[in-house]
């Protein structure tokens, strides 16, 4: 939990710099324990398993990895996410295959 909350707090002091209306656009991440996560502001999914959720966001990805992870509610720029967390983290930029590793 120490590395997510180091990266909100790195997301959250480089979107000062960054214009009004990209600021409204990054993702917006909601954790209950480990068995929650609800974000907003996310454009598509771009990997599904059980174990590994990837989003396209903003700034890059991100990943949300656990046990059991499944989809109970998508609407536009919304997912809610429920399962075994155990990592969530922000990627910047695609990979080889378009998805983070």
């Amino acid at each position: 939990m120490a590395y997510l909350r180091s990266k909100i707090n790195q997301i959250m002091k480089s979107a000062k710099n960054l214009p009004v209306d990209v600021q409204l656009k990054l993702p917006r991440i909601t954790m209950i324990g480990d068995i929650h996560v609800y974000i907003e502001n996310h454009h598509g999914i771009l990997r599904f398993t059980s174990n590994e959720i990837v989003l396209k966001v903003i700034n890059g990805l991100l990943i949300v990895k656990g046990n059991n992870l499944v989809i109970k509610m998508l609407v536009t720029e919304e997912i809610l996410i429920e399962g075994t967390i155990n990592e969530v983290k922000v990627g910047e930029g695609l990979h080889n295959n378009g998805v983070g590793q």
